[in-house]
């Protein structure tokens, strides 16, 4: 007779857990439904294995893992008032709710072998969609209603900007894992990987969020691999990718030519097309920022900028978006001025957590993912939406399990 104990369901609920969390890194670039179905499997699990009975101690050990939970906590404050209804904004603070899962991931993430296996998962997966995209640059793989892309735009699961976006940070962590290799065949390949990655950014794919963050992922793997001096071998090389791309790539040369264009009649026009993603940004930045020299203190609240947005501009032909394609506008027209300094303050700290952890592979990682958010939440609301959201916090979960451990121990 076999007898189930409630220890067991504990343990085998963890493991469940464990490899839902760590199978989020394969999800994430490929399908949104999937990572919902995960995130529900590593939530429901985590709570039947009774894991959030170590959150206490893992916040008295590294009080880091209360940032993102405390930043969701002063935007659900700031929902408490707001031009919209009330449902109109909890549904909208609930684009957030990633900030609430380092309580669940870092418990599970606590574990190496869970660390290992998540990147090894998002590792696989950029390299599948790197494949892909490569093949459809070339014309090797017909275009079809599952792909986004085209051999124009040569994107995958993704829209540009996310395909870009992930692809920097799979070109850094390829290049990461590479050093750290002593398996010449191992090493060679990982950095075949990589520069394919950088290739497909900056030649294939149109986001161009995606170029500026790789360009300064390249400074910040020179520096550490290269110190002081490393910056000026990384400048050089970017430079030199950039020129090469404007020679030799239409696609890179079509959207650098766009952009110019673009900003040129931004000089001219008084409402920019939505064609025009150049002038319909800079359109709502001027505007975003009369919204919060009008609301400088405690700003129109959590969710309700679509509403006080749309109450400024009256002209009927211009483009009212949901939020200003700027996180740092977006969260001081929602909490004020100082709602700005919170998402710099965050990024600030979470930086020098990673900068302060030893030489290790997740360290590097988390770098380039603050630096990438940094950088991306400048052209865009990145902490509002779904994948580049939830990757953030999914990788910095990584980083604050896996300061204190030994890199040779856990390089993949």
């Amino acid at each position: 007779m076999i007898v189930v104990t409630g220890r067991a369901i504990q343990v085998h609920a963890a493991s469940v857990a464990g490899w839902a969390v760590a199978g989020l890194g394969f999800s994430l670039p490929i399908s949104t439904s999937f990572d919902g179905v995960l995130l529900v499997v590593t939530v429901v699990a985590w709570i039947v294995s009774g894991r959030f009975a170590e959150i206490p101690a893992i916040v008295r050990r590294d009080r880091y893992v209360l940032l993102l939970p405390g930043l969701f906590l002063l935007l659900a404050i700031g929902m408490t008032h707001g031009l919209a209804s009330f449902g109109e904004r909890a549904k909208y603070l609930w684009k957030y709710d990633d900030f609430l899962l380092p309580l669940v991931f870092v418990p599970l993430f606590a574990d190496p072998a869970v660390r290992e296996r998540g990147l090894w998962a998002f590792g696989l997966s950029m390299g599948l969609t790197l494949l892909i995209s490569l093949g459809l640059a070339a014309g090797w793989i017909p275009e079809s209603s599952w792909l986004h892309g085209n051999p124009a735009n040569a994107t995958v699961f993704r829209l540009s900007l996310t395909h870009n976006v992930l692809m920097a940070l799979a070109a850094l962590l390829f290049a990461a894992l590479a050093v750290r290799q002593t398996v010449p065949w191992r090493r060679y390949g990982l950095g075949v990987l990589a520069l394919c990655a950088v290739i497909d950014v900056f030649m294939f794919v149109w986001g161009r969020t995606g170029q500026v963050i790789l360009s300064a992922l390249i400074l910040l793997w020179c520096e550490r691999r290269f110190g002081a001096r490393g910056l000026l071998v990384g400048g050089t090389a970017v430079i030199l990718l950039v020129a090469g791309s404007y020679a030799l790539s239409p696609v890179f040369q079509h959207r650098v030519q766009k952009a110019v264009l673009e900003l040129d009649r931004t000089q001219v026009e008084q409402v920019a097309p939505e064609s025009s993603s150049v002038g319909v940004r800079m359109e709502w930045y001027k505007n975003t920022l009369q919204l919060i020299a009008a609301h400088p203190i405690v700003g129109v609240g959590t969710g309700s900028f679509p509403r006080a947005y749309a109450e400024i501009v009256a002209d009927p032909a211009a483009v009212k978006p949901a939020h200003p394609h700027n996180q740092y506008l977006l969260t001081a027209a929602e909490l004020g001025v100082a709602g700005a300094g919170l998402i710099l303050g965050l990024f600030g700290l979470l930086w020098r957590k990673c900068r302060q952890a030893s030489d290790s592979l997740y360290a590097e990682l988390g770098q380039g993912v603050v630096i990438a958010m940094a950088i991306g939440c400048v052209f865009n609301s990145l902490l509002v939406d779904h994948t580049e959201g939830l990757f953030f916090v999914w990788v910095m979960c990584i980083v604050l399990a896996g300061s204190r451990a030994s890199t040779q121990a856990e390089a993949c």
